[in-house]
């Protein structure tokens, strides 16, 4: 009877022990945690369903699968409201990182895609009508975010048992060229992301930090296997050669005077450096590819004075090395031509030039440092 007691006792006592922890558990479910900076969010799937109108997306999302394209109706919350409004974000460039309640690995994010109109990303609550369960526990409040596909054939533009999201620090400006001399320091010692595979492109990028042109994404890293934007290059072309900012003036129906690019496209297009397309669009998010570069450091390198333009039209696409030579479209033939002999593209395009093919950020410093510093 003594050890029945004893026994019960001891259940009692256990069952005491784990009920603070339960509604503690309770107390602080959540879907997903939000970390930015001081901020910590824990949002419930009630917080997101009850966040105000203009931070809700209801709307058709397209993703790729190795089974081809597929397309979900997704209800959420714009992950670019919650990090502006309610984590207090202010600055634009920063790595963002997703994990995972399983631990599988997702690369790093980026603020301004985030921040971009045009990609969506969302912190979705319901799919197709039904509530999420990736993890097969309908108990647990569960998140996926999808994100707007940039590319026809894209992959990895959704993110399932997403639990916490963390944004790094705001990248430091670069200085003026009065308050910073053009000191050149190691690649390696800057960004620890200039591994072997981009070798290449280590003098490139270190001597344009070093000028102020480019800059970091932000905790040390310079992503260089990301694409390159429009407005970016634009940017980097800007600082290159030295121009003053101007006004923004609205030349373009999709740049706005709020847009951190704006003032840069602008200069740039008063310069002659970047046209815009005929629909009267500039499509600055949109990645830039290697004949749009061409053109572009083609301009720079009259501008500058490095080579005159009645030299530059001399030089022809009949007599390059390229084995696609033929791709390159008569509009940017001599630029490609002439950046070809001068040795631009060594490092990056060897035997086929890949008129269209989409430039990523390593790429983009080599062409701006063999252009107009090497």
């Amino acid at each position: 009877m003594f050890k029945r007691k004893s026994r019960l006792m001891m259940l009692l006592l256990a069952v005491l022990l784990v009920l603070p922890s339960f509604a503690v558990f309770a107390e602080e479910a959540y879907a997903v945690e939000i970390v930015a900076g001081d901020t910590v969010l824990k949002l419930s799937l009630e917080d997101l369903r009850n966040m105000p109108e203009e931070a809700q997306i209801d709307e058709e999302y397209i993703y790729y699968s190795k089974s081809g394209q597929k397309s979900v109706h997704v209800k959420g919350v714009s992950l670019a409201y919650v990090l502006r409004e309610l984590a207090g974000v202010t600055y634009e460039n920063a790595v963002v990182n997703f994990e995972t309640s399983d631990g599988y690995p997702v690369d790093p994010q980026y603020l301004e895609d985030i921040f971009n109109e045009d990609l969506k990303y969302v912190l979705a609550y319901e799919i197709n009508g039904e509530a999420i369960d990736n993890d097969e526990n309908p108990d647990n409040e569960e998140i996926a975010v999808y994100r707007k596909v940039r590319q026809e054939n894209e992959f990895g533009t959704v993110f399932k048992l997403v639990v916490r999201i963390t944004v790094g620090e705001a990248m430091v400006p670069a200085q003026s060229e009065e308050e910073k001399p053009v000191e050149e320091i190691p690649a390696e010692y800057i960004f620890t992301d200039i591994t072997e595979e981009f070798e290449f492109a280590k003098k490139a990028i270190q001597h344009l930090y070093s000028r102020g042109i480019i800059e970091g994404v932000g905790n040390n890293i310079y992503a260089p296997e990301r694409e390159f934007t429009r407005a970016q290059f634009c940017k980097i072309m800007v600082e290159a050669l030295g121009y003053e900012k101007v006004k923004y003036k609205g030349a373009f129906t999709d740049v706005k005077e709020t847009d951190w690019f704006a003032d840069y496209v602008q200069t740039a297009y008063e310069h002659g450096l970047f046209d815009g397309y005929g629909d009267g669009s500039f499509r600055p998010n949109q990645p830039i590819n290697r004949q749009e570069m061409a053109a572009v450091a083609g301009r720079g390198a009259v501008i500058a004075g490095i080579v005159d333009r009645a030299k530059m039209d001399k030089f022809v696409m009949e007599k390059s090395n390229y084995l696609d030579k033929e791709l390159v479209p008569d509009w940017v033939a001599h630029e490609v031509a002439w950046l070809e002999a001068q040795g631009v593209f060594a490092e990056i395009a060897e035997h086929y030039f890949e008129p269209k093919k989409v430039v990523n950020r390593a790429e983009a410093a080599v062409v701006i440092y063999n252009t107009l510093f090497k």
